[in-house]
């Protein structure tokens, strides 16, 4: 998926305030999030940080994820 494609899916889509991503990670404030990192990438196409966190949060919207949380003592 090329950066255009990754922010067009991002322009159209509903994002909720907090996402799940995996068992470690809760995004809060999404919206917020999506933007900095697609100024972020727009900044510097080669930031590839960036870019993976958009991949991550577009895999959380597309399967939630459902399983465990990690086990607080």
């Amino acid at each position: 998926m090329t950066d255009q494609e990754l922010i067009a899916y991002f322009d159209k889509k509903e994002l909720p305030q907090i996402l799940r991503i995996d068992r470690a990670t809760t995004q809060y404030e999404v919206k917020d999030a999506v933007q900095r990192n697609i100024e972020n990438i727009r900044a510097s196409p080669q930031d590839h940080r960036s870019r993976r966190r958009l991949v991550n949060i577009m895999d959380a919207l597309e399967t939630p994820y459902s399983g465990p949380e990690i086990p607080r003592f």
